[in-house]
């Protein structure tokens, strides 16, 4: 067999390899919704996304391993980009605004994203404190406080959680919002034009602060 029509099967079963793994985590991601953590089997999970369970196994050995999979995923992408906006060198408003930006990038990618982490943070908030408080957060101030001595971690914690609050809300609601806008292609559009308006409600919190 040639090299070339060799590493092309390797690419396809790659190829398959990923788009299996994403079925899987996209079912699970259903059923966590749906049913919560302790309801969740794998063999239901492998029925549904239309695998065997031993196949199920190869790619994540247990329920525990999948979720985590699942949620740190969303979370390193996040912080990732936000890491790399922190240590820009940018006025404070110009990070604020790119971390707005990742953040409504995150969620539009993810819309169940929210529901999702609130499901976590009841059924086990010591799973998200230890992913928040042991690196995340405090990068998170820190990069806020930068060359802005005037940041306190107070005043910083205000910005975050003014960041946070303002841009979930509508994807916790994404339910009854889309109802309002008569669809996706109408949330998506109301999502973009909420961007600057955030934007100027933390620009204007950092004012008052």
């Amino acid at each position: 067999m040639q090299w070339n029509k060799l590493f092309a099967i390797f690419d396809q079963m790659g190829k398959k390899s990923l788009i299996t793994q994403a079925r899987i985590i996209d079912t699970a991601m259903d059923l966590f919704l749906e049913k919560g953590y302790d309801g969740v089997k794998m063999q239901e999970l492998a029925d549904r996304a239309g695998v065997n369970k031993g196949l199920l196994h190869h790619y994540f050995n247990n329920k525990q391993t999948l979720f985590n999979t699942i949620f740190s995923e969303a979370f390193n992408q996040l912080f990732g980009k936000i890491g790399s906006i922190l240590a820009a060198a940018s006025t404070l408003e110009e990070k604020i605004n790119a971390i707005i930006d990742s953040y409504f990038d995150l969620l539009l990618a993810n819309p169940r994203l929210p529901v999702f982490v609130l499901f976590e943070l009841n059924r086990d908030p010591a799973y998200l404190e230890k992913m928040f408080t042991n690196e995340r957060l405090p990068l998170f101030i820190r990069g806020l406080q930068h060359g802005n001595s005037h940041i306190t971690r107070q005043k910083a914690m205000h910005i975050i959680l003014t960041i946070v609050s303002l841009s979930v809300f509508p994807f916790m609601a994404r339910p009854i919002v889309m109802k309002i806008t008569r669809g996706e292609a109408g949330f998506v559009r109301l999502i973009n034009e909420r961007r600057p308006l955030v934007k100027t409600v933390v620009k204007n919190l950092i004012k008052a602060l």
